[in-house]
């Protein structure tokens, strides 16, 4: 089983400026003297612009392209970039890459963890959440069916009712109507 290690990492703004310490990075400090315009000690100059979710743009004369949009709940989640798209399921347990199980994260006894480890983790919070999703929607059918059913018992009986009533009418209501009728005209 690989190493797994906790990130720690210190990442305070002052300012404009922006001062990280990573375990993993080293340190840098960041500056944004205007929108759209990144300085960084350690990674040069970006320019970008974003546009509902999509960024374009150069850093250290290398172009930038990025998207990311995610869907209302946040479930599912569609990342853009040069080398192509990802698509990612968030469940109770983590988030699934699709395209590339790898890059998958999960928690386990409360600890993140990343990689092929996470991949089947993060799966089996998957199939956990679908077989969930599906007695929901069972349920739900269901109930449907029984007020469907009630509402279609309901009129059966109403327009039962409604031809009986006129039965009766036509059998005893409207030859009385008829005789009494009669009687008035003599």
């Amino acid at each position: 089983m690989p190493k797994r290690s906790k990130r720690i990492e210190i990442n305070e703004r002052i300012g404009s400026f922006r001062a990280r310490l990573s375990r993993t990075s080293g340190a840098s400090v960041s500056a944004s003297p205007f929108k759209g315009i990144t300085l960084n000690s350690k990674h040069g100059a970006r320019v970008s612009k974003t546009y509902k979710g999509m960024t374009l743009g150069f850093q250290n004369l290398n172009n930038v392209v990025r998207g990311r949009w995610s869907s209302k709940d946040g479930k599912v989640n569609l990342n853009v970039s040069k080398s192509g798209f990802s698509v990612s399921l968030r469940n109770s347990f983590g988030v699934l890459n699709l395209k590339n199980p790898k890059r998958s994260s999960a928690s386990f006894l409360g600890i993140q963890v990343r990689g092929q480890f996470a991949a089947i983790i993060a799966l089996i919070g998957f199939v956990f959440d679908l077989t969930i999703f599906l007695i929901k929607a069972g349920l739900k059918l269901c109930y449907i069916l029984v007020l469907l059913i009630g509402w279609g018992i309901n009129i059966a009986y109403r327009v039962t009712s409604l031809f009986i009533s006129f039965l009766i009418f036509l059998t005893f209501d409207f030859p009385k109507q008829i005789s009494n009728k009669k009687k008035e005209e003599i």
